[in-house]
């Protein structure tokens, strides 16, 4: 009795996450959600590596304290740089319920499938328009370091719905202690808002977290010339790589479909080698590279269209980790 009880509570979990899945590809307009590269020897070299390794996780860097206003003028100042002539501005409205108590004062009805196109089309009429710099955040104290950038997501479950739905940015929270790193996870999160704008620009489900790891690791090397700020974001990412790793071959034992850690491995072996090209590039060929990334965030080519071009594999990453691990997680 009890291994059925666990089987029939595998099964309830498993039909919950495949119907989650398809209304987050649906919502974000992605095609694809796998890779081969976990297969190989190169990524079990990888995953031995983070079970060997010993060091316990760090969250306090012991930086220098900084407000709010230097977090954010960094951030910003990253984003400015590296998006120059591109348009940043993202949909935003409150993440409050207002839109929704409007539309019913307004139709004088609930929404339904019946009425959902109606909404839709509300929903983009009054959502607005926003400097991505200029987004509201939300900012909270804690031993950990985290941040999450929110989106007005679909609450029907019509699956055709939801491809239509359009994707509006409702604000960026950030947790953490304060410091330059923070100001990366800022950059790191007004990615995600850039990016999603674009509904199918990312193919691959698990390519999602890419360009915002990529561009973390862009921003604290950008802030700080030493690169000791840059080396603790790399430690803070591999060990959040690591952690990802070690879930997902729990998933896979247990017998779990949810690979929502696969996201964020997958994107952090494509971001290391995204970012190991910019970091050792002329001035001239690193202009050329954010020439390249912008085609993305400018909404004119998919991401995968852009590693392709930029001849990014995930095999490099996994090499490139490898040896950071060797270096600086000991």
């Amino acid at each position: 009795m009890e291994i059925y009880d666990e089987e029939k509570e595998l099964r309830s979990i498993n039909e919950e996450d495949i119907k989650t899945l398809r209304n987050e590809m649906a919502f974000y307009g992605h095609i694809e959600n796998d890779t081969s590269f976990f297969h190989t020897r190169d990524y079990e070299g990888l995953l031995l590596d983070f079970i060997r390794l010993k060091k316990g996780h760090v969250y306090d860097f012991k930086l220098p304290s900084r407000t709010t206003r230097i977090i954010t003028t960094q951030a910003n100042k990253i984003i400015t740089a590296q998006l120059d002539g591109v348009d940043r501005r993202v949909l935003y409205a409150d993440g409050d319920n207002r839109i929704v108590q409007d539309f019913i004062a307004e139709f004088g009805t609930e929404i339904d499938e019946k009425n959902v196109d109606d909404f839709i089309r509300y929903l983009k009429a009054n959502a607005r328009k926003r400097e991505i710099t200029a987004i509201d955040k939300i900012w909270t104290s804690s031993d950990t370091r985290n941040g999450g950038c929110s989106f007005y997501e679909p609450y029907l479950d019509d699956i055709e719905a939801i491809r239509k739905w359009p994707i509006i940015c409702t604000g960026i929270a950030m947790e953490n202690q304060a410091d330059d790193l923070s100001s990366s996870i800022l950059v790191h999160e007004m990615v995600h808002a850039l990016v999603n704008r674009h509904k199918g620009i990312v193919e691959n489900r698990l390519h999602r977290e890419l360009l915002s790891i990529y561009m973390e690791l862009v921003a604290a090397y950008e802030i700080d010339d030493s690169e000791n700020l840059l080396k603790d974001a790399i430690i803070f990412r591999l060990q959040d790589l690591k952690e990802n790793m070690m879930t997902q071959e729990s998933h896979n034992h247990r017998g779990y479909i949810d690979n929502q850690p696969a996201i964020y491995i997958d994107s952090t072996l494509y971001a290391f080698a995204l970012f190991e090209q910019y970091r050792n590039a002329s001035d001239a060929a690193r202009k050329a590279l954010k020439k390249e990334i912008n085609e993305v965030f400018s909404g004119k080519r998919t991401l995968e269209e852009t590693l392709e071009a930029l001849d990014i594999t995930e095999a490099e990453g996994s090499q490139i980790i490898r040896s950071h691990v060797k270096k600086i997680m000991r």
